[in-house]
């Protein structure tokens, strides 16, 4: 008798178990990917902390991660876009990061956000008078700052007496506090710089900050936002341009 062989049902479950062709050589393009990037916290001054309980949020949508004690977190699996980051701690002002693309793969942010604690640094007092040519302005705070109890603020201009944080022709960088109070000197040459003409009353105010102090520049407002500042503040004083 002679034996025979059916090939058919074989190769049918070949093909059944490798898929086609097309499949193999052309394999489902990704969509999404994780993001992943790196946070260092401070105090208010430049004292580096606990790294973690960081949250990092996709704005937008429900992806978030928690930071661990390096500072790490991982967004995972987003979908590619252009996203903005929103990193947020009790105790902290809230940071934005905009403009973040996500696309082929996975994306890690280069920059470590380095982030402050919300000032506690109250503005109690200010002044501001011409002296010598140059405008002079005293500001003190509470707690006072000293060589033991280093104290931060920034100052905000502008011809509108209404100047604030949110509302400002020009605001100046962190300044150390380690006397009490604090004078500063303004010079005609840095006003006029500034956009500031001689004769012209200007409005200054200013609020308790941190070193590392999560400003960021948000386009949606037009403007750069200060979240760590100390709201306790005393009022706007004017001065003229010398």
């Amino acid at each position: 008798m002679k034996t025979k062989f059916f090939l058919v049902p074989v190769l049918a479950l070949l093909f059944s178990c490798n898929g086609s062709d097309d499949e193999i050589t052309n394999p489902p393009t990704p969509t999404q990917a994780d993001i992943a990037g790196k946070v260092k916290l401070y105090d208010e001054g430049d004292t580096q902390i606990d790294n973690s309980n960081m949250t990092v949020k996709v704005q937008g949508s429900s992806k978030s991660a928690t930071t661990d004690a390096a500072g790490d977190f991982i967004l995972s699996q987003v979908a590619f876009g252009t996203y903005t980051l929103v990193y947020e701690k009790a105790g902290y002002g809230t940071f934005k990061k905009f403009g973040v693309e996500h696309k082929d793969g996975k994306t890690i942010i280069p920059e470590t956000a380095s982030l402050g604690e919300v000032s506690t640094t109250k503005v109690t007092d200010l002044e501001a008078g011409v002296e010598g040519g140059n405008v002079i302005v005293s500001i003190t705070t509470d707690p006072a700052g000293s060589l033991d109890n280093k104290r931060y603020v920034r100052y905000f201009l502008s011809t509108d007496p209404g100047v604030s944080h949110e509302n400002y022709a020009y605001y100046s960088g962190v300044i150390l506090f380690e006397n009490n109070p604090r004078r500063l000197v303004l010079t005609p040459d840095f006003l006029n710089g500034e956009g500031f003409a001689s004769g012209q009353t200007v409005y200054v105010k200013a609020y308790g900050d941190s070193v590392f102090a999560n400003d960021y520049q948000d386009p949606d407002l037009g403007r750069w936002v200060f979240p760590n500042l100390n709201m306790t503040a005393a009022d706007a004083v004017s001065f003229v341009v010398p």
